[in-house]
């Protein structure tokens, strides 16, 4: 094992953290090479430089000015043609970092770790699951969850999926079944990745909920259980009921327990409505896990960033810097927010219309981009109808289980395609 590997794990291995990493967590580290050799040349080499590669001219990027011209004047050359930081651009880690705190109140005084940035959620998953997962270790998640997940989770890493029904008799979080499936898992440790608002049925927590399912994994941490919980923060922020806890389960786990390790996975994706720009961010936080210990899971992370995708776009980090550095930032993201707001109480009154039809029932949901539909008939015949016979188009997740996304239909659109999916059911089923 490389010895800068050696000394992060030496300092992990104070805390309960260091038994959770994997085999490849533990054998990461950031490399002196290239990377950070230039970094110390950026300092010190004020006469001449020739470490990076890149081309530069007059200490500038080489570029061609048709590729410039595409971007706002306001971006300059070194906004967008040299490579990033290693880990992201420092601003925009701190900014993340500072907007996280505003949105999460339990946060404000949270001895969090810098934010890390990867290459979108999808990204920022799978280096988590690399860093902690070894192949048959166990995987606490619901029974309906995001499709990617089996790549990330059963073939890439091998690991042990445990399922837990969404619901309970009740229509609300499962708590129970989360609590059951813990208690099942097999090993000293066990990861536990939730979906809040959950693709695809859309429903988040209530408060009581969410104290609930915290009490839980303290419960398994106190019996000597280490936990992995990640918090896939994909549609965070779109929240549309009274009762729903508007703050990551992570502002409720950060310093719950030393048994359990949370970890915050989010992404500009969703939050800032950048879909393409694939900015994503990891953030760690442990009760007890000082500054130290936390720069040493940091600057594994960065390794592990540096070993796959070697950094990420550095002119989608100053876009994304620059616009949630604006003025008229929150304004206008809210305003954003109040558009999807809008089509999810059109979406309600229109599934209020069908309420007595035997064809389809609805998933409880109350957040994000999507509802699922419990079909009678099987969900891909339903689906291959509406594509047909409708022109309309939905997602089958399951023999049963049928997923519209309302974010993508306009206002006016809703109550047609909503009567569009009733009527194809009742023919078919």
């Amino acid at each position: 094992m490389d010895k800068l590997a050696c000394a992060l794990n030496e300092i992990l291995e104070k805390t309960p953290v260091y038994s959770m990493l994997s085999d490849y967590g533990k054998r990461m580290y950031v490399p002196k090479g290239i990377i950070v050799q230039s970094a110390e040349a950026k300092q010190k080499a004020k006469r001449y430089n020739a470490t990076i590669g890149i081309a530069l001219e007059k200490g500038v990027a080489m570029h061609i000015p048709a590729m410039k011209a595409q971007f706002a004047p306001s971006m300059s050359v070194s906004e967008i043609f040299p490579y990033a930081p290693m880990g992201g651009v420092l601003a925009l880690r701190q900014k993340w970092l500072e907007e996280m705190r505003l949105k999460n109140p339990d946060l404000k005084d949270a001895n969090l770790s810098n934010p890390v940035v990867c290459n979108g959620l999808t990204n920022a998953l799978s280096l988590v699951f690399s860093l902690f997962v070894d192949k048959d270790e166990s995987v606490v998640l619901p029974s309906m969850y995001w499709e990617n997940y089996d790549l990330i989770i059963t073939e890439q890493r091998q690991a042990k999926k445990i399922f837990f029904d969404n619901y309970d008799s009740n229509g609300g979080f499962n708590v129970e079944g989360l609590d059951k499936a813990i208690e099942s898992a097999q090993g000293e440790k066990v990861t536990v990745l939730l979906n809040f608002p959950n693709n695809p049925t859309g429903y988040t927590p209530t408060f009581n909920e969410a104290e609930a399912i915290k009490d839980v994994l303290v419960k398994h941490a106190n019996k000597g259980k280490k936990i992995i919980y990640i918090s896939d923060d994909a549609y965070f922020g779109l929240f549309f009921e009274k009762d729903t806890n508007t703050q990551s389960l992570f502002a409720k786990l950060y310093n719950a327990h030393e048994n359990i390790l949370a970890v915050k996975c989010d992404a500009s994706t969703k939050e800032e409505m950048v879909w393409g720009f694939r900015v994503a961010f990891i953030t760690y936080a442990s009760k007890g896990l000082g500054a130290e210990a936390l720069d040493a899971l940091v600057q594994k992370t960065m390794g592990a960033v540096r070993g796959t995708l070697s950094n990420c776009s550095m002119s989608a980090q100053n876009i994304l810097l620059k616009g949630m550095s604006d003025p008229d930032y929150h304004k206008d993201k809210k305003e954003g927010i109040e558009k999807i707001r809008a089509r999810y109480v059109i979406l309600r009154k229109a599934l209020e219309e069908h309420k007595d039809s035997k064809a389809l029932e609805v998933y409880p949901f109350n957040s994000g981009y999507f509802m699922s539909f419990k079909t009678k008939c099987r969900a891909e015949d339903l689906r291959q109808k509406l594509l047909n016979d409708y022109e309309t188009g939905t997602i089958c997740l399951g023999e049963h289980l049928l997923r519209l996304a309302f974010s993508s239909v306009d206002d006016e659109n809703i109550p047609g395609l909503v009567d569009t999916v009733y009527k194809a059911a009742e023919e078919l089923c």
